[in-house]
């Protein structure tokens, strides 16, 4: 067992798969090895959501999937920081946190990239029928297949909602392709930007891929509905890497069943796993992925990296960066936290 004095950080289980392997390469553990007084380990039973018994006794915990709530926290007192992989923080109570003088803190130059190129690479795919080809010629349908024309975003209008770190670079990167116009609507965005700021209503009606790359909040849960797919033109396509319930599923399901817009890309659901029964499955003009459809060996590495590195500043008595519960920065319990690590 550590001793008392020994700083502790938690993996979140499902680092691991079920032999107790690594499921990724590098999640920048050498950058804790080695660390005099410090010790790594993974909890060692997943759950979605965690127990208080999981998080005692970690000064710092890195957490992928398991939710973590008021619950979660009742009586924890030594945990200081939690690190998420990722840029998402929706299954954490920061307000639990806060009260609790826990900073959470994500990991944004980790992501950006990856799922940036995962945005273009549904973009193409749409644009050109790849997995309906595919399909196509598995199924002995090669004369058809050819008939199947696809369309490039040239001269094409894309449309973002939300305008964050992610969505600058998919737009960078599919500037490339020659769009016509690029709009956004995001109304948190202030100032002078690279593309035009609209409306909702705007975008959605003369967008030929809409992009969602807004965070869910209380405020964009099913910001995306019923009125909102009828604006958008029947040749046009959603693509949705953000989060599942931004979108109103059950009326997604609708417009593409009734062929109101051209077809959907999602790597996010409002049910994760996505049920086997769920429409969406059978749909030819629905491109579905897993909620990792940015996952690489780079993506995990700088992820693991970062928050590594947030655990490290925290032994040194150092706020982490990237901190979304900022409050918590100057609540006295933390800063005795901080002074504590110090000393």
């Amino acid at each position: 067992m550590p001793s008392p004095s020994t700083f502790r950080v938690g993996f979140s289980a499902d680092f691991l798969n079920e032999h107790g392997a690594l499921v990724f390469p590098d999640i920048g553990l050498g950058t804790l090895d080695e660390q005099p007084g410090l010790t790594h380990e993974f909890i060692p039973e997943y759950r979605a959501e965690y127990a208080p018994e999981q998080l005692a006794g970690y000064d710092v915990v890195i957490s992928l999937k398991p939710r973590v709530t008021a619950a979660s926290l009742a009586g924890i007192t030594q945990l200081c920081a939690i690190g998420r992989c990722g840029v998402g923080y929706d299954n954490v109570d920061l307000r639990a946190c806060t009260e609790n003088d826990i900073a959470v803190y994500i990991t944004p130059a980790g992501v950006i990239r990856p799922m940036a190129e995962s945005i273009v690479l549904f973009v193409l795919a749409l644009s050109h029928n790849l997995v309906r080809k595919d399909r196509m010629v598995r199924a002995g349908k090669w004369v058809e297949s050819t008939r199947a024309l696809g369309r490039e975003p040239r001269d094409r209008v894309i449309g973002t909602i939300g305008y964050g770190n992610i969505a600058r670079e998919a737009v960078r990167l599919l500037r490339n392709f020659g769009p016509r116009r690029v709009l956004a609507y995001d109304p948190w965005l202030t100032g002078e930007t690279d593309v035009e700021l609209v409306s909702l209503e705007t975008l959605l009606s003369v967008s030929d891929y809409v992009l969602v790359n807004c965070p869910l909040t209380a405020t964009s849960r099913h910001m995306i509905g019923a009125r909102e797919l009828a604006l958008m033109k029947p040749d046009a396509f959603l693509i949705n890497a953000a989060r599942g319930p931004i979108v109103d599923e059950a009326a997604l399901i609708e417009a593409l069943r009734n062929h109101r817009i051209a077809g959907a890309a999602l790597d996010v659901f409002e049910k994760e796993p996505l049920p086997s029964d769920s429409p969406l499955l059978e749909m030819e003009n629905v491109i579905l992925t897993s909620h990792s459809v940015g996952w690489t060996e780079e993506l995990f590495r700088d992820m693991g990296r970062i928050d590594c590195e947030g655990a490290l500043a925290v032994m040194q008595g150092k706020a982490p960066a990237h901190v979304v519960n900022p409050e918590v920065l100057t609540r006295p319990g933390f800063v005795n936290k901080l002074r504590r690590y110090a000393r």
